[in-house]
């Protein structure tokens, strides 16, 4: 293919200007300088001959007038089978020191697959049990579902998808895709390394857009994860897990992007083009005719608050969501799971089936009354309510320390094995609370084990 021949003529903060005298690039195309080797990717047409580029490398030494020079075809990701158990940037270059023989070359855009995907369609009876409890229980997934694991700093969004990580490996459900948006560098690591010690990297490919990062690069890293989740979905003919930590950071990146090229923003500062930003990630996950990529995204909450702009769009992609709760966390309760304000399309009588239907409808009614007596019992104490309300307040909090669980990640810190708990045992449990069969049990008892069976009466 023919080289195209430009010079930089501005740069400001991640953008640079640049002239091309002969052909124009397309949108999307990747160049670089020919000195400095620093990647750009073309993102808008200023004039005739001149195009405005986001930096994919660190700017230092590039001056203007550097000439750059490119192929004129969209920036790509190098892939291959060998993948799984690998660490990647957003173009395929590992970044784990090993050696990679890379098979395929395919757009971040994802061109190649169109034709062969659909939306699928979410069939009865294909909820994927997880072995944690609270989550098996009130937000059950699909194949083929977008999550939301919604939350402020530190309530445990990134150790809850180690562990879902974990327990879709020991159960064989699939391969999984982990894009790190815009994360600390230190917590990339300590995946890395967790994921080695759990023995299920070899089923788990990773791609890193970190802190440090450029921009562009944090904007582009979550196509590369999505790009390689399609890859592996059809040359493996499996069901893959696309886990993203943290989808935010990708709404960040754009508004970054959005701010230097001069846009006027919306709400918040956010760009204007949010929507259409995360709709070119999102409705990337999807089906084959014969395999599903079903997503965990972590969506950090700014300053608690899920009425922010960014994390408003985002809900409105998603087929279920997990919210963690600081409140809860500080009680405790891990996982920190808001039970009333999570929701999964999933938990319907026709898909779930009537009993755990049933049971999931008394426990989040327990949950809700318990909640509108929380006050007077912070007033008054327990002992100042009906007998009736006595006995709900009682269940409610049964039902809360029984939804812990020990977690496979935190067996160094707590020193408790961890456990996956079938759904049967999960629903058996919660029946035996609600049925007053635990009303005289201390609480310690039932917080942080597994099946009800585990209990010591």
């Amino acid at each position: 293919m023919n080289k195209i021949y430009g010079n930089i003529s501005a740069i400001q903060g991640g953008v640079a200007e640049m002239t091309f005298p002969d052909v124009v690039p397309n949108i999307h195309t990747l160049v670089e300088t020919e000195k400095t080797k620093t990647r750009f990717e073309i993102v808008e047409q200023k004039d005739q001959q001149t195009m405005r580029a986001v930096a994919l490398s660190s700017l230092a030494n590039v001056e203007r007038g550097e000439s750059v020079v490119g192929e004129n075809i969209e920036i790509s990701v190098l892939l291959g089978k060998t993948i799984l158990s690998r660490m990647f940037d957003m173009f395929g270059n590992p970044i784990d020191g090993k050696p990679f023989k890379p098979e395929d070359n395919y757009s971040i855009y994802g061109k190649q697959s169109n034709k062969n995907t659909h939306i699928l369609k979410k069939q009865k009876g294909e909820i994927l049990e997880t072995g944690v409890k609270v989550i098996d229980l009130l937000v059950p997934f699909r194949k083929g579902d977008k999550i939301g694991l919604f939350g402020g700093a530190g309530v445990g969004k990134t150790i809850l998808i180690t562990e879902l990580i974990h327990n879709i490996a020991l159960k064989k459900l699939g391969f999984s895709i982990f894009a790190g948006l815009g994360e600390r560098i230190r917590e990339g690591n300590d995946l890395y390394q967790k994921l080695q010690d759990l023995k299920v990297i070899k089923n788990t490919a990773l791609y890193f857009g970190e802190m440090d990062k450029s921009a562009g690069v944090r904007s582009r890293v979550g196509l590369s994860a999505v790009t390689a989740a399609e890859y592996l979905r059809d040359q493996l003919d499996s069901d893959i897990f696309l886990f993203i930590d943290n989808i935010f950071r990708y709404a960040m990146a754009g508004m970054e992007i959005g701010a230097v090229l001069g846009k006027v923003p919306s709400e918040l500062g956010y760009q204007a083009t949010l929507d259409h930003d995360l709709a070119i990630l999102e409705e990337r996950i999807r089906a084959s005719e014969r395999k599903a990529i079903t997503s965990l995204q972590a969506v950090y909450v700014p300053a608690d608050d899920l009425t922010d702009p960014a994390v408003v769009a985002i809900f409105s992609h998603l087929d279920a969501s997990l919210v963690l709760s600081r409140e809860i966390a500080e009680k405790g309760i891990y996982p920190a799971v808001d039970t009333l304000r999570s929701h999964s399309l999933g938990l319907d009588s026709d898909i779930v089936g009537d009993n755990h239907f049933k049971i999931t409808s008394e426990v989040k009614n327990v949950f809700q009354k318990y909640q509108e007596l929380s006050h007077i019992i912070a007033i008054l104490g327990i002992e100042e309510l009906s007998r009736n309300d006595r006995i709900i307040a009682k269940r409610a909090e049964r039902l809360q320390r029984f939804l812990t669980q020990p977690l496979f990640v935190t067996e160094a810190f707590s020193n408790k094995k961890g456990v996956y708990v079938k759904l049967e045992e999960t629903l058996a449990g919660c029946e035996a609370i609600l049925d007053g069969e635990f009303d005289e049990v201390d609480l310690e008892k039932l917080y942080m084990i597994g099946s009800i069976k585990d209990i010591k009466k």
